[in-house]
């Protein structure tokens, strides 16, 4: 990505973020709660903001072998961090309401274990490619 591109997206992406911030504390003031989608795309937000300032100064990094390393690393982790969460969160959620079944929230309890299935069988169906 040459220089001049890399400006304008990051131009891009605060005008975006300007115009949301905008808009996010007109609603507050007049009123307005902020809903789940506005929280979804603060979140997309914040993320596009990541990764702009982890590729963005040398785009040709997430493509050799350094960024492939640390694009593994970072999504092994995060599959961990996240994994951990949400047993946190569902044991919070288990101490907290009294629930009549017993697996709790069976949304996050569902959440919960296909977190902790994902990454092996994706491991197996990919060992197998190399097998």
């Amino acid at each position: 990505m040459k220089k001049s591109t890399k400006l304008i997206c990051g131009i891009f992406l605060f005008l975006v973020t300007l115009f949301l911030v905008t808009m996010y504390i007109t609603d507050y003031m007049n009123g307005l709660k902020i809903g789940i989608s506005d929280v979804v795309v603060f979140v997309l937000l914040l993320s596009s903001w990541l990764h702009f300032f982890t590729w963005g100064s040398d785009p040709k990094v997430q493509k050799d072998e350094l960024g492939k390393n640390i694009s593994n690393t970072s999504a092994k982790l995060s599959y961990f961090i996240l994994t951990g969460s949400l047993f946190m969160l569902w044991v919070i959620d288990r101490i907290t309401f009294v629930r009549k079944n017993e697996y709790g929230n069976v949304s996050l309890f569902i959440a919960l274990c296909l977190a902790m299935m994902l990454f092996p069988i994706i491991q197996f169906f990919i060992s197998r490619k190399y097998k």
